[in-house]
């Protein structure tokens, strides 16, 4: 295949602080830049973003103003011009390789639904307690289990056709809609699979706040995700459920000496505390947070 092989998405709002480094490590990869397109969709930044990303002029800036990563990464998918489409975050750093090693891999599994790469958590110069990044390294990103359909879009390549045929992303998600659309490739068929040398770092939630943040987002994007009822019992329940195995493994985690073992459970409670709480306001008919 000579030409255009592959699209790279990213959506971002008011990422000013980190869409640079991105955009940057996109120009360092070792492929050849003409057989890759750059593509950042703007999801209604009220910082500087745009500005920043219009400082690369071989970098395509779109703009989707529906609220949620899901929509602004469908409104790429409807502009992409290469069969092969790659998906990181804003404030991700993809390996000079990450791109070159992402076609290694398709070309190496033809019917693939979903290449999940690796994630690397690396610290952002913010220096907050070690439980926190202890518990991120601990939970985040499990992407060694993407064929269950762990497959973050912080590090994921899929064919643009397969994402066309089944409706791309669900827009009105703004969390968890990952999973979702992966299990709807592993239902059409394609498998997913983990790609260890394709990787991507990421920055490590350095504070309470920001784990607070995700929390809530991600309870969030359970809720909206779930329809059976009761409800408010079912995600409570996969809430407990939860707990409980992230628990036992920082229990019995031989990463951590026992301190920071415990540090982590006590984090893990509190943080099923959030969750609680955020599940019966949004029985209570307020909308799932964005951030």
């Amino acid at each position: 295949m000579t030409g255009l092989k592959l699209s790279v998405i990213v959506p971002v709002w008011n990422g000013e602080t980190v869409i640079a480094a991105c955009l940057d490590a996109l120009a360092r990869q070792t492929l050849e830049r003409t057989a890759y397109e750059v593509i950042v969709v703007d999801n209604g930044s009220t910082d500087r973003t745009a500005d920043i990303v219009r400082g690369y002029p071989d970098v395509q800036l779109l703009a989707e103003p529906t609220p949620g990563s899901y929509a602004a990464r469908n409104t790429a998918i409807a502009h992409v011009a290469a069969p092969v489409v790659a998906f990181t975050d804003a404030d991700c750093v993809p390996d000079a390789d990450w791109l070159e090693r992402g076609l290694a891999a398709a070309g190496a599994n033809p019917g693939f639904g979903v290449l999940a790469g690796r994630i690397e958590l690396f610290e952002d110069g913010v220096q907050g307690a070690r439980v926190y990044s202890d518990y991120e390294r601990l939970f985040s990103f499990p992407q060694e289990h993407a064929a269950r359909g762990n497959c973050a879009t912080a590090n994921w390549i899929s064919r643009a056709a397969v994402l066309r045929d089944l409706g791309g992303f669900d827009a009105t998600l703004k969390s968890g809609g990952d999973r979702q659309v992966a299990l709807r490739i592993r239902a059409a068929g394609h498998p997913l699979i983990y790609v260890p040398d394709m990787v991507v770092r990421h920055p490590v939630r350095a504070d309470r706040a920001e784990l607070v943040r995700k929390r809530r987002r991600l309870s969030g994007g359970r809720w909206d995700r779930t329809q059976a009822t009761p409800r408010l019992a079912r995600v409570l329940g996969v809430t407990a459920v939860d707990t409980v195995r992230r628990l036992r493994r920082a229990a019995v985690s031989r990463e951590l000496p026992l301190g920071r073992r415990l540090a982590v459970m006590k984090l893990t409670l509190d943080l099923a505390g959030v969750a609680t709480r955020e599940f019966v306001q949004l029985a209570r008919g307020r909308a799932a947070a964005r951030d």
